[in-house]
């Protein structure tokens, strides 16, 4: 009987949910009285079906804001750019007409808030609101919200929405993630029933991997705002900064089991250094969403879950701005109907919540609008203030040997808007060198302090709970060197505005002997593809000498590239004009020269200087694959490389020709779907030659495999239980979460020591490396004393949270190693290197790994040494 009342109710509430559509955005969505403009068409009529019923695609989106633009004065569509996929990111403008005759003037006049020295803008100004919807592509609610919102703004015909356009400029994103949305959409549309299927476990519930939360390089677009690593947040921000928001709400989905979510956060998940009056006045704003969800009977919670410390999110980034941003989260549907613990959960029904809390977004911002205007002037007042009580008044940043990387960093803080000067005269710190004209100046003392402070500075946080990463000061991610100035008297140069790449030259004219490109540019790795790409014989030194050009000396180090004219495949003048190109298209510098008798250290003869082979390279993928980690390979080797990979499924190891690559990569994941036969396989093509690269929980698969004689370190946690300690400790149940997440490490800075003399070290000065370490994955130092390339410090802790008991695990175990394994070798992260695309410390070491592991000999042994 139970199954038959449960199928009758099922049944009864499909037809309900079928019936809702037949009025869906009058009757359903929308307050009831509402008239609207019959000119402007619905959602519905555009579309060819009721919101809610069908997963729209990005195009159909954007087709759709189009003609709302078309038949209405209200609306203005304007584009920000492409995605990889080759979608078109838009935002579209809504307010009053005379407003939209005037826009560049009320822009100009808002962003006088940055700028302590002006009066607070009048209540007459309108106030700015952003609306970003589905950054997450498979958060599918959000986006359909977003044609509703624009349609209710384009059409209704009421004093409210009249006052809100005349009082208000409001955007909307209504698709921040493209190519994820159609990823997701696609899956949702070929999945779906007729009638729909409410059971969890039904495939259109149940997306594979990768599934549409990320961009097309599989990457969380919700952790890119303050690297900025990928073409959507670039152009966001850009936007972000032509307008600064008052307001600004990321939208988003979460487990279908919950129910719906705004902030304000956990008082303890909130940033140490953004002011207490930005996140006040978010529970100011909470009473206008709580007002409007309990209108329709919608349940919620606040203050219980997610971080809001980070300039890394949507809902964070704009509040070092003085914005007041937020996240909100609805229980996911993930398809038409699912059933949950809170009862049966619509996709209709996700969207109405959503649209409510946009509504009530509008109401609050119109409602405070004077407030919101004097606490953005405050914050930025703020920030000085911050600045003037900092310790460091200043940083320096930048080295004359790696001009790329440099650059690179230069060109982030642009477009944070930081402001950045030349050095005036060349200067040390700390006993670092900064060039005149190849570093720069920061000072504190400015608007953006706060953004400044999460670039340059370290936070130790005291909290377990966070879920995300803790750790994000990107100048340690980036490993380029830098100083924290006490004083700001140092000679500041002009201000700059636009970074300006080192001009790539072949120093010295043409040769007929050799060139030379030191290894510490870090687009030294793409020249070096380059040249393997053209089938240019490069070779590279184990160890470091003084070349003798023009009466002058000249330093190289670990690494140095060795292009000999003779042995070539082609003649010395087509040579000559290949470096000539890839030294333009990668900004690099060769030295010509004329002799390989060095004046100091080896010669360019010695067996220590060794030819590089063309890698050809494998990357594990597909279910069982960290698909974030698999896309940051992807995407580092397409885009930073211009290194075609080949994304090899896990399900066919078994039937490939593995001899085919040089190199095979295992980011982190589950392995245990290859059973011994493949196992054997893989290790029979080490063992033949073959590089086998592998991150985190691929690592420890490796080890526990016997791929490698490695060990892993005690991680569980009787390897932190003190002796003594009562191990059958009876505690409160309420106090469970903050104890067991008190055992993660899921983001924070460590500090290794690296040997820069290793292969896999090539190209480093510093033997201080930077690890961002979000795993539990931990290496016993080598038995081969020369295998550990990198040693975590006895004191390794540096940024972010990390417990005692795991910074004391991490204290001097393996960073990483590289082991030999008959004519192969095996090199072993026990962390990501290529951490979110933007870990570039580390990840010139994974790149080291693909193009020399494969020339170290076994024992640590090198060159002529190991030929005896």
């Amino acid at each position: 009987m139970r199954i038959l009342r449960k199928t009758a109710r099922l049944l009864f509430l499909t037809a309900f949910w079928a019936v809702q559509f037949a009025h869906a955005q009058t009757n359903y969505y929308f307050p009831k009285a509402t008239k609207f403009d019959p000119t402007v068409p619905t959602p519905e009529k555009f579309l060819g079906y009721a919101i809610g019923s069908h997963y729209t695609r990005h195009d159909q989106i954007v087709g759709y804001f189009r003609e709302l633009a078309k038949v209405s004065n209200r609306v203005h569509v304007q584009s920000l750019g492409k995605t990889y996929e080759e979608r078109e990111q838009i935002v579209v403008t809504f307010t009053a007409p005379e407003n939209y005759s005037r826009l560049e003037e009320i822009r100009k006049e808002h962003i006088t808030t940055v700028d302590p020295s002006k009066p607070v803008l009048s209540s007459k100004a309108p106030v700015i609101v952003m609306l970003g919807y589905s950054v997450h592509g498979n958060e599918g609610s959000c986006s359909e919200v977003s044609l509703l919102m624009g349609y209710y703004l384009a059409a209704a015909q009421d004093n409210e929405t009249a006052q809100w356009l005349k009082e208000a400029v409001i955007f909307i994103d209504p698709s921040l993630n493209p190519d994820g949305r159609d990823r997701a959409a696609n899956w949702f549309n070929s999945y779906k029933s007729f009638p729909p299927v409410a059971d969890p476990l039904d495939k259109e519930h149940m997306e594979v991997w990768p599934n549409g939360r990320t961009n097309h390089y599989f990457a969380d677009l919700n952790r890119d705002w303050l690297n900025l690593v990928h073409v959507e947040s670039r152009n966001r921000v850009e936007f972000f900064h032509q307008w600064y928001p008052n307001v600004q709400i990321d939208f988003h989905e979460m487990g279908a089991n919950a129910t719906y979510y705004f902030e304000p956060t956990p008082k303890r998940h909130e940033s140490p250094i953004i002011p207490q009056f930005i996140y006040d006045e978010n529970a100011i704003f909470a009473k206008y969403h709580a007002k409007a969800l309990d209108e329709i009977g919608s349940l919620y919670f606040t203050k219980e879950n997610f971080d809001n410390l980070s300039p890394i999110y949507g809902s964070t980034y704009p509040k070092f701005y003085g914005t007041i941003a937020a996240t909100f989260e609805q229980a996911g549907s993930g398809g038409m109907m699912k059933e949950t613990a809170n009862g049966l959960l619509t996709f209709p029904f996700t969207i109405r919540n959503h649209l409510a809390t946009s509504f009530s977004s509008l109401k609050a911002a119109i409602a405070e609008k004077t407030n919101l205007f004097k606490i953005q002037k405050d914050f930025f007042n703020y920030g000085l203030e911050q600045a003037r009580a900092n310790a460091a008044k200043a940083y320096v940043f930048g080295d004359s040997r790696d001009e790329s990387l440099t650059q690179k960093f230069l060109g982030l803080l642009l477009q944070h808007r930081i402001q950045v000067y030349d050095l005036a005269t060349s200067t040390t710190v700390e006993g670092k060198t900064f060039e005149k004209g190849k570093a720069y100046f920061v000072p504190a003392e400015q608007t953006n302090f706060l953004v400044i402070h999460s670039l340059f500075e370290e936070i130790s946080l005291k909290d377990s709970l966070f879920y995300d990463n803790t750790g994000w000061s990107v100048i340690h991610a980036y490993g380029l060197q830098y100083a924290k100035l006490k004083t700001k008297e140092v000679a500041k140069g002009a201000p700059v505005t636009a970074t300006t790449q080192a001009k790539g030259a072949v120093e010295g004219g043409k040769s007929s002997y050799a060139y030379l490109l030191n290894y510490t540019e870090y687009n030294a790795a793409k020249a070096l593809y380059q040249l393997l790409g053209k089938n240019i014989l490069v070779k590279t030194a184990f160890k470091p000498f003084t070349a003798a050009i023009n009466n002058d000396k000249k330093s190289f180090g670990y690494g140095t590239l060795v292009i000999p004219v003779a042995g070539q495949s082609i003649p010395a003048d087509s040579l000559y004009a290949h470096l000539q190109l890839i030294a333009a298209d990668c900004n690099v510098r060769f030295t010509g020269i004329s002799t390989g008798f060095s004046a100091g250290g080896i010669d360019l003869g010695s067996n220590n200087i060794k030819t590089v082979r063309k890698p050809e390279v494998a990357l594990a993928f597909g279910q069982g694959v960290t698909a974030g980690e698999a896309g940051q390979v992807w995407f580092l080797l397409s885009q930073q490389l211009g290194m075609p990979v080949v994304k090899l499924d896990l399900q066919y190891f078994r039937q490939a020709t593995l001899k085919k690559y040089t190199t095979i990569v295992l980011p982190g994941g589950n392995y245990s779907a290859w059973d011994k036969a493949v196992i054997d396989k893989l290790k029979a093509w080490v063992a033949d030659g073959g590089t086998l690269i592998t991150f985190q929980t691929a690592t420890a698969w490796a080890v526990q495999n016997e791929l490698v004689k490695e060990k892993l370190a005690e991680s569980d946690e009787k390897a932190s239980t003190p002796k003594g300690a009562n191990t059958n400790e009876r505690l409160d149940f309420v106090s469970k979460q903050d104890v067991e997440g008190s055992k993660r490490i899921n983001g924070a800075i460590f500090l290794a020591d690296i040997d820069i003399s290793h292969p896999i070290g090539f190209g480093l000065s510093d033997r201080r490396l930077f690890i961002n370490k979000n795993g539990p994955t931990l290496l016993q130092k080598s038995a081969d004393k020369y295998a550990t390339v990198a040693q975590y410090a006895e004191k390794p802790f540096i940024n972010g949270y990390a417990s005692k008991q795991n910074i004391g695990k991490v204290s001097n175990s393996a960073a990483i190693i590289l082991s030999t394994t008959g004519n192969g070798r095996i090199v072993l992260f026990a962390d990501d290197p290529t951490y979110r695309s933007y870990w570039l410390g580390t990840t010139r070491l994974f790149f080291n790994s693909i193009f020399f592991a494969n020339l170290v000999e076994g024992g640590g042994m090198f060159g002529a040494e190991a030929e005896k």
